[in-house]
């Protein structure tokens, strides 16, 4: 920054077109990339690129080099599969796109003496920016005229409003409470201090994610062991049971395909992408996918009062009158007088509204230095509203706001005096005339959303940098169960953090590293923890937290880490937003059962074949396709679809094996049956094949029954269709899927392991949820899950992901 040429423009004037284009091309701008969605490449590479995508090209290459060219209808599922991922994470990345645009502010500058509207990323360095109250500061910046009341609470977290004179120095993210001015650009884009803390917190925005863990587990095993199966299987077909070459790689080919679960990531994928775009119609910026599934396994939500339980403005609860005076019409006439843009007096005129029944002979504008405004009537003296202490620095004898204080109201005395102000002054023989009593507005739909979230349970932890009195008070009003708070200064030791996480729901006086101590807190106790926030301030909360939600209305630096943005910052969203996550996740847990319940039984049968039988793996890759559509594909589609709003179960990855390894052993069992009797009665390895396939799609069926329970008429129809589709297969079809005809006795035999089923898959079940296996699988997903998120957090501190 030193060797760039700086300009100091006057005013009025501002960077000429020359400068303007000088910055651009020097790349002094503020614009800063949030990553908020893929490139195009990346998404061209990550739905091509892929392991599994390689080894069905290897496949492809290997069935046609054999011949059996009808063999490749597998592609079909694999071309599908690319396409809609492809399409759907192209129009995904759309929709957010221009949601992004919606949260980009607007700045006015000054150039060729002209007052423009531009983006904030727009603004180059040496800018000169025209500032008005309730303008958010959009870059770090010198004010070179006129005087500014800034808040800058989403920086420092204190809500204190703060007087900036010339020479002063602004923080990008603050807010203008009053006063115009014009002020030079100091730092643009990464250099600004709200981006350098945005930035920071971005390197370790990855959070942890039980189902993108447990898929990235399934994977890991698969490509491990795919290969050597793989070349062991075609081995063993050669060598020991005499298979030829064309007939060998097929069969090979189809054992390898029958591994991948494939459908089952690209479900997941185009689920949650289709969630994001769903999401966005109720005004909300999803910026993680798996955040999702995170918030939909949320126990504890924490959030800041303001525009969550309470809408951000201040409302005239009640007045209490200490001397006889018209009170209302004193109130509204001072609001007609006086220009004061603030919430205290913008209360007072959505109660009173305004007269002007009074000659104006003096106007003493609000300061927070003052902590009053004021007017003189003419023939009728002084009249100021503001804080009791700064205009009666003496008590006033037999008057005490603090008793109103108490059940956290704002108290405003209204005072008179015959006299009139000089220099606004407060003028001798000063009386109160009433406390008027002024809260924050509580948001019409706060007690419902809290409700929702009570009764699934979720609890609410409210934590504020306001009093404890004030934060419990709004607590009270807006329904919260425990509205009893504590006092966060007296939080100065990690076990009182411990305790109190434990034992309050309300915090006051919070200080923005206690919001994180907090956070951590409560991960500590077992707990998913969303946080939602709006200022630079909640930065280091948001990170901790296990899903973030910003405000569009709140700063860069909060948006730019959050996982969620809520566009309309309206906290009422949340419920339909978890409700969301609850559909996705549950019938993401239905369907993965179907898809894992292949893969295991594709991975035992082709062990078995390796190890315990003479003969050739039992399945081609047409077989195996029919099987996927018919098990996998018809059903979990329309399954997918289905509202399903319960809690999210724990542990996907051990949930989702109980309930696949009964279907699967199933099938190993009904097959280990079938080779039994193929050997003693002599049945060809055509007819093997077909009964195998047919007790594969049986207790593929079977699963289908068990995860559509309870039975509505939407399942039954999925499930008869899936029936009708597979018997219209085996009429019109048989030749072009490999299907040979079957004596009686076999298909006996294929009658009686149907009817068996659900009993073998019960038995199988007990055994898997009861025994052993249940108890090592809980240490074994417990380590994984550990390990991972381990991996996960130190990825994060090297790479921005």
């Amino acid at each position: 920054m030193a060797d760039i040429q700086r300009y100091e423009s006057p005013c009025k004037s501002g960077l000429t077109q020359e400068q303007v284009r000088s910055r651009v091309e020097q790349g002094l701008t503020n614009a800063y990339n949030t990553h908020t969605t893929k490139t195009y490449r990346q998404i061209f590479k990550d739905n091509f690129l892929t392991f599994f995508n390689i080894l069905n090209a290897v496949f492809t290459v290997l069935i046609v080099m054999t011949g059996y060219i009808k063999e490749l209808v597998f592609l079909l599922v694999v071309g599908g599969n690319l396409i809609i991922g492809l399409v759907q994470e192209l129009t995904t990345k759309k929709t957010l796109d221009k949601l992004s645009v919606l949260v980009t502010a607007k700045v006015t500058v000054v150039r060729d003496c002209k007052e423009s509207t531009i983006n904030v990323t727009e603004l180059v360095l040496d800018d000169i920016m025209l500032l008005k109250t309730g303008n958010q500061i959009s870059a770090d910046s010198i004010l070179l005229e006129g005087t500014l009341e800034v808040n800058e609470s989403l920086i420092t977290g204190e809500s204190d409003v703060i007087i900036k004179s010339p020479g002063d120095f602004l923080y990008s993210g603050s807010f203008v409470v009053s006063g115009n001015a014009y002020a030079r650009v100091e730092h643009v884009g990464l250099d600004n201090y709200a981006n350098k803390i945005s930035a920071d917190a971005k390197v370790t925005k990855k959070r942890h994610s039980e189902l993108r863990s447990a898929l990235n587990k399934i994977l890991k095993v698969i490509s491990i062991i795919i290969i050597p199966i793989g070349i062991l299987l075609f081995l063993k077909q050669w060598l020991a049971v005499g298979l030829p070459i064309a007939d060998n790689t097929v069969k090979t080919v189809g054992a390898l395909i029958g591994m991948i679960p494939e459908g089952l990531i690209l479900l997941t994928s185009i689920s949650l992408a289709a969630s994001a775009v769903i999401l966005a119609t109720k005004h909300t910026l999803v910026q993680d996918l798996y955040c999702i599934e995170t918030l939909a396994r949320v126990d504890v939500l924490c959030l800041d009062k303001t525009g969550t339980i309470t809408e951000g403005r201040m409302q005239v609860e009640d007045i209490v009158p200490l001397r006889k005076a018209d009170i209302p019409n004193l109130l509204a006439n001072m609001a007609g007088a006086l220009p004061d843009d603030n919430a205290t007096m913008n209360a007072i005129r959505e109660k009173f509204g305004k007269r002007f029944d009074y000659a104006v002979k003096h106007i003493i504008p609000f300061s927070s230095a003052r902590k009053y405004s004021g007017v003189a009537f003419e023939d009728r003296g002084t009249y100021l509203l503001g804080a009791y202490e700064f205009i009666f620095p003496e008590p006033f004898e037999g008057v005490d706001p603090d008793q109103y204080a108490q059940d956290g109201y704002r108290v405003l005395v209204l005072a008179h005096s015959d006299y009139f102000a000089e220099d606004n002054a407060v003028p001798q023989g000063m009386h109160p005339l009433a406390f008027i009593m002024i809260a924050d507005r509580i948001r019409t739909d706060a007690a419902e959303t809290l409700a929702f979230f009570e009764q699934q349970k979720v609890d609410i932890k409210i934590i504020s940098g306001d009093s404890p009195v004030t934060v419990s008070a709004i607590a009270r009003r807006a329904g919260v169960k425990n509205p009893d708070a504590v006092d966060a200064t007296t939080l100065d030791t990690p076990e009182k953090i411990d305790e109190a996480a434990k034992k309050y729901s309300v915090f006051g006086r919070v200080t923005p590293n206690q919001k994180k101590e907090l956070i951590a807190a409560l991960k500590r106790q077992d707990h998913t923890v969303a946080m939602t926030g709006d200022g630079v301030n909640d930065v280091l909360a948001l990170k901790e937290s296990d899903c973030s939600i910003a405000m569009a209305s709140g700063s860069d630096a909060a948006k730019n880490i959050s996982n969620l943005v809520l566009l309309d910052s309206n906290f009422a969203t949340m419920p339909s937003i978890v409700n969301e996550g609850r559909k996705v996740i549950n019938n993401i847990q239905r369907v993965a059962t179907l898809f894992i319940t292949k893969t295991v039984y594709a991975v035992l049968i082709a062990l078995m074949t390796l190890i315990l039988v003479d003969s050739s793996y039992p399945f081609t890759p047409l077989q195996l396709t029919l099987i996927s559509f018919v098990n996998i594909g018809f059903p979990a589609f329309f399954l997918a679809l289905e509202p399903n709003y319960a809690p999210i179960e724990k542990h996907f990855l051990i949930s989702i094996l109980e309930k696949s390894l009964p279907g699967g052993l199933c099938v190993v069992i009904s097959i280990l049956v079938v080779d039994l009797l193929g050997g003693v009665f002599q049945y060809s390895p055509d007819s093997v094949s077909t009964m195998c396939m047919m007790l594969a799609v049986a207790a593929g069926l079977w699963v289908v029954v068990k995860v559509s329970q309870p039975f509505t008429t939407a399942r039954k129809i999925i499930l008869g269709s899936s029936i009708g589709v597979f018997v219209l297969c085996l009429i019109f079809l048989r030749g072009f899927f490999d299907i040979s005809p079957l004596s009686l006795p076999q298909t006996v035999v294929i009658a009686v392991n149907v009817i068996l089923m659900p009993f073998i898959m019960k038995g199988i079940e007990h055994i898997v949820t009861k025994g052993a296996f249940s108890v090592l699988m809980k240490k074994q997903q417990k380590k994984i899950m550990d390990r991972l998120e381990k991996k996960e957090r130190e990825t994060g501190k090297r790479k921005d992901v």
